[in-house]
């Protein structure tokens, strides 16, 4: 098992968590890779195991997540702390 450090904020992970690996050169954390644009807020809910979302978005360090419910959606909001 390899340990990667974040280019970003510099903390460490495992490489069995969830990660954005830019072709080897770049790590980044999924937080920071959220952050910064590299994944959607739904790869990001995806990795970890919250695909029951049908849309998300990204702002202000929080994702505001849409699932489906009866004949409209149901809002969940996931602040992004760090």
């Amino acid at each position: 098992m390899s340990t990667f450090v974040c280019a970003h904020c510099g903390s460490l992970f495992e490489d069995k968590n969830p990660h954005y690996n830019d072709r080897g050169v770049c790590f980044l954390c999924l937080d920071c890779a959220l952050k910064l644009g590299k994944c959607t807020p739904m790869e990001y809910l995806d990795a970890h195991g919250l695909g029951i979302y049908h849309h998300a978005e990204y702002n202000n360090g929080k994702i505001i997540a849409y699932q489906k419910w009866g004949k409209g959606y149901r809002k969940d909001e996931l602040e992004i702390l760090g």
